[in-house]
């Protein structure tokens, strides 16, 4: 069961975080997968962890926010792999700013980059799948997409990822009979690139007192999420919102 040899997985802003991990436990289970970032260097070593599991790996150079550069991300994955199975829509991020001293250039950034830059990539890496009749779409929102945050301000990261959300309901609507599923997977707090050690640790209280299992999710905690998600056996599931968070959504 969720065996994925012979699929192709693309993951973006797999260069670090949980991007990489996604892209690692998608290649425990036998696929192929095409990582795409902007820094080039970082996906190179990702892909080497990825080529050690015994699949085929490719780093892709780009900017989800241009439209043009997911185009060439696309004929890049077709020309080496033949086809795209499932997409993971990881690239993203947020800033902490009060909403009335939020830079107007900095809100779009923050759209721009979490939720235009999911649906360029499932508009084209999605027409791969329908043209085939088959793919799995995960989009990754957040708990702050669920519900807003007293503690930190993230005024544009939660309005972003509120929109991944209806926007993966939409999707899945549209191609519900078209062999393509669209679901999105909502992880509670992580430690990750950007929410570094420092960042965790000034966390930590608020993590503490708002999640039921009083602590922050773990490295390969949203893996079997992911798989599941990505597999064929899960093709009754569309439109679904997938919460892992260790019970803060259940206060």
């Amino acid at each position: 069961m969720f065996d994925l040899t012979g699929n192709v997985a693309v993951v973006t802003g797999a260069s670090a975080g949980l991007g990489r991990q996604f892209a690692l436990a998608l290649a425990r289970q036998g696929a192929n997968v095409a990582i795409l970032a902007r820094r080039k260097e970082k996906l190179e070593g990702v892909a080497k962890e990825i080529e050690e599991l015994g699949v085929k790996a490719l780093p892709v150079k780009c900017d989800v926010t241009n439209p043009e550069e997911i185009k060439n991300a696309v004929d890049e994955v077709v020309k080496a792999f033949g086809t795209v199975d499932i997409l993971v829509n990881n690239a993203g991020g947020g800033t902490c700013i009060p909403l009335e001293e939020l830079p107007d250039e900095e809100w779009r950034k923050v759209l721009s980059l979490d939720l235009d830059g999911a649906f360029y990539c499932m508009k084209y890496f999605g027409k791969i799948m329908l043209e085939k009749g088959y793919g799995r779409v995960i989009n990754i929102a957040s708990i702050l997409g669920k519900g807003g945050l007293k503690e930190l301000p993230v005024i544009a990261y939660a309005s972003a990822k509120g929109g991944v959300i209806n926007m993966t309901r939409q999707a899945a609507t549209e191609w519900a009979t078209k062999g393509v599923t669209v679901n999105a997977l909502c992880p509670g707090f992580f430690a990750s690139e950007a929410n570094g050690p420092e960042a965790m640790k000034s966390m930590n209280d608020f993590i503490f007192n708002r999640t039921a299992m009083s602590r922050p999710g773990k490295e390969g905690e949203l893996d079997s999420s992911i798989v599941y998600l990505a597999a064929k056996e899960s093709s009754y599931v569309t439109g679904t919102i997938l919460t892992c968070d260790g019970g803060w959504t259940a206060i």
